[in-house]
């Protein structure tokens, strides 16, 4: 078991593009998330899945991840009107399948498998 950062509520379509490449640029806008992006450094390790950070349980899925580049960035989102939004860009290298063991407020105790 190891604890590690989550970044939760993430698009299944990217999650699934970067157990396909094994390397994904994530784009993070949501505050939460962001709060954690925020703290990681090169070689730190994620936990990332699709379920919002409220549902996550003992036994949620995820994607475990090590940090490859972190960047806060400036991004126009365009709607109605267009607005700039801080964003978090954080360069991923996948390193297996997990599972949520025990969470806490910060971290996630998870069991980890490569394959």
């Amino acid at each position: 078991m190891m604890k590690v950062c989550g970044l939760f509520g993430i698009n299944e379509t990217a999650i699934n593009e970067f157990i396909e490449n094994h390397i994904k640029t994530f784009t993070i806008i949501n505050a939460l998330n962001l709060d954690v992006v925020k703290t990681l450094k090169n070689g730190d390790l994620v936990f990332i899945t699709s379920t919002l950070r409220e549902d996550v349980r003992n036994g949620t899925d995820g994607v475990l991840g090590r940090v490859i580049n972190v960047d806060i960035i400036p991004q126009i989102v365009k709607g109605f009107e267009e607005k700039e939004v801080i964003a978090g860009r954080v360069k991923l290298e996948m390193l297996g399948f997990a599972k949520c063991v025990k969470i806490d407020d910060i971290n996630i105790e998870i069991a980890f498998r490569i394959y």
